[in-house]
């Protein structure tokens, strides 16, 4: 059950607890907020009036600045983890006291409950997703954090289902109370978390600036505003986003007070608007967990600027409703229509369309739209409200909404008009990031017919690299006769280009190409020649045998030879084979060199045990890496322990070789290829790197531990991949864990040790052991000190090795304040001067003792 789990969620075994933890937080966090929304939202509509709406969000929008500055800071100085659980007992505590404030009537509570529920569910959701960052690396995220929302869905809905019943049995108001029991379990989950996954290590103070105040507090509006006018004056993206965001926020405003409008005069009772909410909100959720799980993005059909004229078109259709029959029925359609597009359509498509930024730039359009221009909108749409309310009824207000969404069309058609220009304005200065977005992505960014003949201009008329750049990002596109404009780039461009540009070809338009290659053959130039045959060998076998046959006639190169023979005969196994095998056993070095790249690219596995044993009886170099590539190729099962024989081979070629055709398959694979980061050669240096980021197997714990490697460009090197894989702390905990671990372990065998009679192989296996246990503490702190950009790890660590017990005592005393006491505990009483006993006591408190049974046998066999 619990394999089949792990593989149904696509989680890894030291994942799942995790990943556990975090979905039942999330679960409860979730439950708790929708009891909270639908209890505080029915409230304040049959207590305190819809009029009032416009007027909390005008102070909901304002207090949101204030708030997250304030919020903003303190998490610049305090573990996610803790600071989510303060935040759930505080937020639970101060909700449940104010159930016993209603009895007395204070008309002003019900604003407040209303700002609450608005508040509360933001901050957490901040704060809980910024520890999910701290506990997973990118690559878990990107796996782990849909099935994580997934699960805060789930808790939405039954939440939500749940309400209208538990408010019967136990009355609305006691909902609150609800909210504050189901907050403390959360923030105990949390607690437990914290001890189980710490977050931060080591605690660091938040730099102060000038004037005395602390760092990471929020930019005001002018200092967002500032930033970003240079963008705003260069770049026509930036205005049609900022355009778009804003007009989206007061239309939000508006539509959403007409909902609550219309829901209160459909509900006269509490009692049936809070079913209502219950049922409604459940449905909704349910909506959007079949959205998250089985819809996903759904733009890609249109391109981007069709897809984002959806949204506002369907926004014109649900004021409209509203407009011609305000009731209910218009409320819900409002609700769900906006709700499915804006998840499935219009959030991805903006999405993308920031990420055309570089992140620099980035750095500012996102802050400035999320913030400024949100809490403007809001305060525009919440103003319109106002002044409209003793003018005319809120049916009335589709009229205004819909003279903002003309606003809101007329961007989004400029930017479907000059989308092309765009674009290419955005490439000309340097300003879009291709990089930051996925490959499905970028053929949506370019999906237009404009943007395809702008395209196809810039490919006939570039040349070189930015040829190819061109033809790389139209290949991705359906356009028609797309190979007939890259044979005329051909016959145009310089060889190099002519190389990259043949790769694209597709395997469909052999007729055409074939004579446009034997156009360009010349035997002087054997890398041309290769592409050729390679592109050549993508086409029919009718389409390209000629051509291979008086290639392999013509060429004296033995790569070139190799590859048309194998594309001559693809369609005549035995006679392939025969050429291949009588390649292999040439005298000459060239003609073995053909055979084994053709063996290679034959796919047959019966070369396999020609291939290995060619490896012990060649010397060169160049033959020597051909066969490990083609050891590669035919999936050898045995290749890596072949390798392994190779990583010191004193040829960088066959190192590179080597190192390319290696599979990271465990731990010791993984150490092996770390090895290669301190390699003379960057080349090689820099495959090895490229190895362990994309490898389908990593383990983030020896890379951590592969930081005490003395050797400087590894370290260097780890930390570039530490960097890019966004290992956590969490990840460094488990490495000083797993070495407090084994020191407790040797401490346990020594002390297990002295019991035996006294000899010098006895005090020698203890000296041993002792030395180990010292060795695996100082790895921690030379991990932990590399890790602390502030240097206080390294100075105690200093201290630790003094001989004055006051210095040692002083630094012991400074580690314990500086790290996280989850590791503090465990790691503290190895470097501490106390009774056996007691150490002893420890270890059996934190880890599992080995057992030895009193037998001295057992123990003894331990050595073995």
């Amino acid at each position: 059950m619990y394999a089949l789990l792990r593989k149904w969620l696509n989680i890894y075994e030291d994942e799942l607890a995790l990943f556990l933890w975090s979905a039942l937080l999330l679960f409860l966090i979730h439950i708790a907020n929708i009891l909270f929304n639908n209890m505080a939202e029915t409230a304040f509509l049959k207590r305190y009036g819809v009029q009032y709406l416009p007027i909390v969000y005008m102070i909901n929008a304002v207090s949101t600045f204030f708030i997250m500055g304030v919020l903003t800071g303190i998490m610049a100085r305090t573990p996610d983890s803790r600071l989510l659980s303060y935040m759930l007992v505080a937020s639970g505590a101060l909700v449940g006291a104010l159930r016993f404030v209603i009895p007395l009537g204070i008309d002003l509570l019900y604003p407040v409950l209303f700002l609450l529920k608005s508040q509360l569910e933001v901050l957490l959701a901040l704060v809980f997703w910024n520890m999910a960052n701290d506990l997973f690396n990118t690559r878990q995220s990107k796996r782990i954090f849909p099935l994580l929302t997934a699960g805060g869905v789930v808790g939405a809905i039954l939440g939500s289902f749940a309400t209208a019943p538990l408010a019967k049995i136990i009355h609305l108001d006691n909902l609150l109370l609800a909210y504050f029991v189901i907050s403390v379990i959360s923030a105990a989950v949390v607690r437990r978390m914290g001890h189980l996954y710490p977050t931060l290590l080591v605690q660091e103070s938040a730099p102060v600036e000038k004037g005395g105040k602390k760092g990471g507090s929020r930019p005001s509006i002018i200092q967002e505003f500032m930033k970003v006018v240079p963008l705003i004056k260069e770049s026509t993206l930036v205005k049609v986003l900022i355009a778009l965001s804003l007009m989206a926020n007061v239309v939000i405003t508006i539509i959403n007070y007409q909902f609550n409008f219309a829901v209160n005069q459909s509900y006269a009772t509490e009692g049936g608007m809070i079913k209502f909410f219950a049922v409604f909100r459940g449905f909704l959720n349910i909506i959007s967990l079949v959205i998250l799980l089985f819809v996903g993005k759904i733009y890609g059909k249109w391109g981007l600027p069709i897809s984002l004229l959806i949204h506002p078109f369907n926004y014109v259709l649900a004021f409209l409703a509203f407009l011609f029959r305000f009731d209910i029925y218009s409320a819900m359609y409002a609700r769900i229509s906006t709700n499915v597009l804006r998840t499935t359509i219009n959030n991805p498509a903006m999405a993308v369309l920031m990420g055309l930024f570089h992140s620099s730039q980035r750095a500012v359009v996102r802050p400035f739209l999320r913030g400024t221009v949100v809490r403007i909108g809001t305060l525009l749409g919440s103003g319109i409200i106002l002044f409209s309310g003793d003018l005319f009824h809120p049916r009335y207000l589709s009229i205004v909404a819909i003279c903002c969404m003309g606003v809101w069309l007329t961007y989004d058609f400029i930017l479907k008009k000059q989308y092309p220009k765009i674009l290419l304005d955005l490439i000309s200065r340097n300003m879009l990031d291709l990089k930051s977005l996925e490959d499905k992505d970028v053929i949506q960014v370019f999906r237009d017919k404009k943007m395809h003949a702008h395209l196809m201009d810039k490919l006939l008329s570039s040349r070189g690299e930015d040829c190819l750049w061109y033809a790389d990002l139209l290949r991705g596109q359906d356009i028609p006769n797309f190979d007939d404009t890259l044979l005329k780039v051909l016959k145009k461009e310089d060889d190099r280009t002519r190389i990259g540009l043949m790769a694209l070809l597709s395997p469909a338009e052999g007729k055409a190409a074939i004579p446009v290659f034997r156009e360009l053959t010349d035997l002087n130039k054997p890398q041309l020649l290769l592409a050729m045959v390679k592109a050549a060998n993508r086409f029919p076998s009718e389409v390209s045998q000629d051509f291979n046959r008086e290639i392999l006639e013509a060429t004296q190169d033995p790569e070139v030879k190799a590859y048309s023979a194998v594309g001559l005969y693809r369609d005549n196994p035995e006679r392939l084979f025969a050429i291949i095998q009588s390649m292999l056993g040439s005298g000459e070095l060239k003609e073995r060199r053909a055979g084994v790249i053709a063996a290679g690219e034959s796919k047959k596995e019966v070369f396999v045990k020609t291939l290995r044993e060619m490896v012990t009886m060649e010397t060169d170099p160049s033959i020597l890496s051909a066969i490990f590539r083609s050891l590669r190729q035919l999936a050898d099962p045995e290749l890596n322990a072949v390798l392994g024989g190779y990583f010191s081979h004193p040829s960088d070629l066959v190192r590179l070789a080597a190192l390319e055709a290696f599979d990271i398959q465990d731990d010791q694979g993984l150490s092996a290829v770390i090895a290669f980061i301190g390699d003379p050669v960057t080349e090689i240096r820099t495959k090895a790197m490229e190895k362990i980021q994309n490898g389908a197997y990593q383990n983030p714990l020896v890379l951590v531990e592969s930081l005490n490697l003395p050797r400087r460009k590894v370290r260097e090197g780890l930390f570039q991949i530490l960097e890019k894989l966004n290992i956590k702390d969490l990840d460094v905990y488990r490495f000083a864990r797993s070495q407090v671990e084994k020191s407790y372990i040797y401490f346990t065998e020594v002390e297990a040790l002295q019991k035996l009679s006294e000899s010098p192989e006895r005090d020698l296996l203890m000296d041993h052991l002792t030395q180990e246990r010292k060795t695996k503490v100082e790895n921690i702190l030379r991990v932990l000190s590399i890790q602390d950009v502030s240097g206080q790890i390294r100075i105690i660590w200093r201290g630790l090795s003094s001989s004055d017990s006051r210095q040692r005592s002083n630094s012991i005393e400074a580690l314990s304040d500086l790290l996280d006491k989850t590791l503090t505990k465990i790691l503290v009483p190895l470097l501490d001067e106390m009774p056996s006993e007691e150490r002893l006591r420890i270890g059996r408190k934190n880890f599992t003792r080995p057992a030895f049974g009193g037998s001295n046998a057992v123990l003894l066999s331990r050595f073995l």
